[in-house]
């Protein structure tokens, strides 16, 4: 019996596309098997691996795969569309970075003038996670591509990569192709070691110095973002005809595979691959563990049973136990860190049932009730919400926040006698990283 790949319909934003396979089909690598609604904001599902279907359930679709699965060029290739953005769309290519937006509406983007630009996000946020540097070592050209070809469709006369100063062999590298290809409407634009530099709006400001409001849309600054990873499968798509089926992941943590603390590698696998599967490829958890961390520290989700690799996630972290926290518990939710279920869950692993819950001050909320950044990564202070926590008699503050946010925790709450836990803090225990409190930059 062949490895089970399950690729579920809804992969990211928009309407989930329609099954066209059933069960006992065999199909070929690349091969659609749900297609999209052309009226509604939808991309089509393709299968990575060459197989049977073996199920079609509402919301998944599992393929046995003949032979041994692997990332290859034997494909069906794609059927051009009129232009760029058609074909990016028929390659069913979402925002890799994990937003998950439609790439084929971006491209579709019309930005005015001389002064319009496309802007990669290299930042690679997320602590732990090092597939987007390994691509870019890899995948160089095809990257520079991908953000030319974007350029092309939308009319930008720009291209900035923004990338963390830290990067500093991937920042050499990426400026010496540049060089020897002669191009000089793309350059590269060191970005801050923190915490959320790659969030949109803060790219946006930090790149064309625009600050945009919570929920404008980076066109509002003549601007398009794409991260390393769409740029990169927008190359394949056009040029190779290729598909969206294949996936970088770090996978870091407590694998036996892993023999010191700290240890991690980059896969480059089929997407759809089931986790108990890739668990297996490394040998096994080395128990005890925490959770399975699907994505990264910051915005990840615990893995479920009968999960696989989405297009999204690029981090699989077996994490260590939870050490207990002190309580009674507060929570301060970051518009750019966890969401409120997610610290929930964090907080009862580490044995505490928070008795308040608040949200930073520079948090507004949006109509489909995330929240946005006044201003990504400058925090105003949350005095205000450690000393009501101090009054309410708690002993521990759980946090999600961005560096310069729990900065500021770590000004008052201290102080007030109360612990810091982070969202962070078990993933960054388990790699022998230093865990976000006051920070130095050249630390993170």
């Amino acid at each position: 019996m062949g490895r089970q790949f399950k690729f579920f319909l809804k992969q990211g934003v928009g309407a989930p596309p329609v099954t066209c396979v059933k069960k006992g089909d065999k199909v070929k690598r690349g091969q659609v098997i749900a297609d999209y609604e052309p009226e509604k904001l939808s991309v089509p599902l393709h299968t990575s691996v060459s197989g049977t279907v073996t199920d079609v359930q509402e919301d998944y679709i599992i393929v046995e795969a003949e032979g041994n699965p692997s990332v290859n060029d034997d494909y069906v290739k794609l059927e051009p569309g009129k232009d760029d953005a058609e074909t990016v769309r028929k390659a069913g290519i979402l925002g890799m970075g994990g937003a998950g937006f439609p790439a084929y509406v971006k491209m579709n983007t019309k930005l005015e003038g001389n002064d319009g630009y496309i802007l990669c996000n290299a930042a690679e946020c997320e602590p732990i996670l090092d597939h987007n540097m390994t691509q870019i070592m890899e995948e160089t050209d095809a990257l520079i591509s991908g953000m030319q070809i974007a350029m092309k469709s939308t009319g930008a006369t720009k291209g900035i990569i923004g990338i963390k100063l830290k990067h500093k062999d991937e920042i050499k590298h990426i400026n010496g192709i540049l060089k020897e290809k002669g191009i000089k409407d793309i350059r590269i634009l060191p970005l801050r070691n923190i915490y959320p530099v790659g969030e949109e709006r803060a790219l946006v400001r930090d790149t064309v110095n625009k600050l945009l409001p919570p929920g404008a849309l980076p066109a509002e600054a003549n601007c398009v973002v794409f991260n390393i990873e769409t740029l990169c499968c927008i190359h394949h798509a056009v040029k190779d005809l290729k598909p969206c089926i294949d996936k970088y992941v770090t996978v870091a943590g407590k694998f036996k595979k892993f023999t010191e603390k700290g240890q991690k590698e980059v896969i480059h696998i089929p997407y759809g691959m089931m986790i108990d599967d890739l668990i297996e490829d490394f040998g096994g958890l080395d128990e005890p563990v925490g959770e399975i961390l699907i994505g990264g520290p910051y915005t990840g989700r615990r893995n479920k049973e009968g999960s696989s690799i989405y297009k999204l996630y690029g981090g699989v972290t077996a994490t260590e136990p939870f050490q207990a926290a002190k309580g009674p518990m507060g929570i301060i939710q970051c518009a750019c860190g966890p969401a409120k279920e997610r610290l929930y869950e964090i907080a009862q692993s580490l044995g505490q049932e928070p008795i308040d819950y608040r949200v930073c001050k520079n948090a507004v909320e949006q109509k489909n009730g995330t929240y946005k950044c006044k201003d990504p990564g400058n925090c105003p202070g949350q005095a205000e919400h450690v000393l009501a926590f101090k009054k309410q008699g708690c002993e521990s503050v759980l946090i999600g926040h961005c560096t310069d946010c729990s900065n500021t925790v770590m000004a008052s709450a201290p102080k007030a006698g109360l612990e810091v836990n982070h969202a962070t803090d078990t993933a960054l225990r388990t790699m022998g990283m230093p865990l976000i409190r006051k920070f130095d930059e050249n630390a993170l």
